[in-house]
């Protein structure tokens, strides 16, 4: 039988072997008036609880040590690290009786989250599947992009829209990016189709217009106007090979037939080597005051070099005097090669400004 030892002088109570029962009829208190109740082994302190203002603490006496919560059979339920970590074990956390399934790493996804609740309620009641929702992966939209979707009115600034630009269309049903060459063909409306354009605001010695004519189409409708930069100069247009370069030593034959706003008649044919005159600076040997000329020209198979080229149609010169021409003018190019652009230019001086489009006439 083990003795127990009152040590009074130590304050302890000391058994010489075996463990210390203490079987009470009510409770056990421990009243520490110093707030400390100290749990040692060997004379180590491990763990001790103190009355920290009516709060509980409990805290390890052991450094880099860990408070472990287990069950019965040795299970760890719970470990509060000594890093502050309150460590619970995969699928054992549970809010209210239940589990929560999400992993460290899915739970994690909200560090950083600034919705508020409304914000987030939006997603209550979301029916999209996982599938539904990858959709959106790989989206780099912005906002702005989107909100363009969504009825936005805000419009910036202009562009020129060329061949290559893409336009969103609905293909029965599925989203498309067509090439805007596609939407100016098929706007084309009845087998004329805008091919080239070309826009002179500033003196230049010619405009140049290259590959405005291809095989796509086998005929064309050319408009244009231009003006001098002096009195009385003749206008001039020359044709262009498929390298740009302009076909000045193969013959043209040009004729037309031109009135003045006095009924007053010229015809003329005449031959040049160098380039076509859809107008003249002079009319029964009178200037034209700044002959700005503007017409409308038909070109009949420019490409295709097995035999002539022909181009009619009609023209107009405005004087800043009044003296305005009309013209009706014809021209064939003799030289049997393929025309691929247009140079416009005058006799003298530079073209002060000029405006063309080219139209390709469906075949028919």
């Amino acid at each position: 039988m083990a003795n127990i030892e009152l040590d009074g002088a130590n304050k302890k109570i000391k058994v010489d072997s075996g463990d210390l029962t203490l079987d009470v009829p009510g409770d056990i208190v421990l009243d520490a008036d110093g707030g400390d109740v100290v749990v040692a082994d060997g004379g180590t302190n491990i763990l001790k609880v103190t009355n920290s203002s009516s709060d509980v603490v409990l805290q390890p006496q052991v450094d880099a040590k860990d408070i472990i919560f287990k069950q019965y059979d040795g299970t760890t339920v719970a470990t509060v690290e000594d890093n502050g970590t309150f460590n619970v074990p995969a699928n054992k956390l549970a809010i209210g009786g239940t589990a929560v399934t999400s992993t460290a790493a899915e739970l994690n996804i909200l560090d950083g989250v600034t919705s508020t609740a409304a914000e987030l309620n939006i997603l209550d009641g979301v029916t999209s599947t996982a599938a539904e929702l990858n959709i959106l992966d790989g989206v780099t939209a912005t906002a702005s992009e989107l909100n363009l979707l969504d009825g936005g009115t805000s419009v910036g600034s202009s562009i020129t829209l060329a061949d290559a630009d893409g336009i969103v269309v609905n293909d029965g049903g599925t989203m498309k990016t067509i090439p805007a060459s596609d939407v100016k063909t098929y706007a084309g409306g009845a087998g004329l189709n805008l091919t080239a354009s070309l826009t002179v605001t500033s003196n230049t010695s010619t405009a140049d217009l290259n590959g405005c004519f291809n095989t796509t189409y086998d005929n064309y409708l050319v408009v244009f106007d231009y003006t001098p930069s002096e009195n009385g100069v003749n206008p001039k247009i020359r044709f262009k090979d498929t390298s740009n370069n302009a076909l000045t030593g193969s013959n043209y034959t040009y004729a037309f037939h031109g009135n003045d706003q006095f009924g007053n008649e010229e015809n003329s044919v005449a031959h040049d080597d160098s380039s076509i005159q859809p107008g003249q600076g002079t009319f029964n040997n009178t200037n034209i005051d700044y002959p700005a000329i503007a017409g409308a020209l038909y070109f009949n198979s420019p490409m295709n070099s097995n035999h002539q080229t022909e181009v009619t149609g009609n023209t107009t010169q405005f004087g800043n005097n009044g003296d305005n021409r009309t013209y009706s003018v014809g021209i064939r190019f003799e030289a049997q090669t393929q025309v691929a652009g247009l140079q416009f230019f005058f006799a003298s001086g530079n073209v002060n400004n000029l405006t063309c489009r080219v139209y390709g006439l469906t075949n028919s």
